[in-house]
């Protein structure tokens, strides 16, 4: 699928024709192993498992209805069960050693003819080699970028590119896509929530019930109200005087990159968020002057 030539005579943006695979979560929802499915049915769900015949037969027609996605943690080698399973059901593959383990995903692509399929890794040494053959494959791809080391810049910086401007890249990567299109649209967009670790939108449960805060946040304690926690945050990052206070993106960050070390150096993420700036500058005049090129829709 063809990307629109900017108008600037730029490269293409084929970012424009990405699809979301799994959006943002707007609403709380309980990422809980299927071994909790019982005490959370009739909330918002990510139900996770390393074994896909236990999801299978677990998950009723009434559980669906609720289910934000699935996650396969461990990656499992046998996912028969699900291929003609619950069609359209989003699937997202848990890839902890991304540098080591990245040929795994090969097995995982017939998931694809009746599941939109995304990979999450975390961003370290070698996760690229893994995000280039999860998009050859047609996965989506998302990254848990945390507080990347200076060494990680450039390969992030090289996927963003990848991502915006590649033709063979059709899957969106986040928390590049769908930051790039509420700056595009000028529409409030929370970085908390695009990684899935805002405490107002997702709670993490463990194999005994326990509640805990998500992704980062794991085992901390959030204060008398967790539901505010990326606001307080905020602020007083702010209050301290802290780079943030004198930062162009803070309003869409809120100290996301100042968690957990607050004296972590923003100088390489800000390159890339000024990347995705000026790309949703382009993409804006590019789409005002005039109608998307045949097949492009931005979403």
């Amino acid at each position: 699928m063809q990307g629109r030539r900017l108008a600037n005579g730029g490269r293409p943006l084929h970012a424009t024709a990405k699809t979301l695979v799994i959006p943002p979560v707007s609403h709380l929802v309980y990422h809980i192993p299927v071994a909790q499915l019982a005490r959370y049915r009739g909330h918002r769900l990510i139900v996770r498992s390393a074994n896909p015949p236990q999801l299978v037969g677990q998950l009723g027609a009434d559980d669906l209805d609720n289910l934000a996605y699935i996650q396969l943690c461990s990656l499992p080698s046998d996912t028969d069960d699900l291929i003609h399973w619950a069609e359209a059901l989003a699937i997202e593959l848990r890839l902890d050693e991304p540098a080591r383990d990245f040929p795994l995903l090969y097995r995982y692509a017939k998931l694809l003819d009746n599941h939109p399929v995304r990979v999450v890794l975390p961003v370290v040494t070698g996760f690229e080699k893994a995000v280039k053959l999860a998009l050859s494959l047609q996965f989506a791809v998302r990254l848990e970028i945390g507080q990347p080391e200076r060494a990680l810049i450039e390969p992030l910086a090289q996927t963003l590119d990848d991502y915006l401007h590649r033709s063979t890249v059709s899957q969106p990567i986040e928390y590049f896509h769908s930051l790039l299109l509420g700056l595009c649209h000028r529409e409030p967009v929370s970085l908390w929530a695009i990684q899935e670790e805002d405490p107002a939108l997702v709670r993490y449960v463990d194999e005994q019930g326990q509640e805990w805060l998500p992704g980062r946040l794991d085992g901390i304690d959030p204060g008398s109200e967790p539901m505010g926690f990326v606001e307080r945050w905020g602020d007083g990052l702010l209050a301290e005087g802290a780079e943030c206070a004198h930062c162009p993106h803070f309003d869409c960050c809120r100290g996301y990159f100042k968690w957990p070390r607050r004296d972590y150096d923003c100088d390489g993420v800000r390159r890339l968020f000024q990347t995705l700036e000026q790309a949703a500058d382009e993409l804006r005049g590019d789409l005002a002057a005039g109608p998307p090129a045949p097949g492009v829709k931005l979403q």
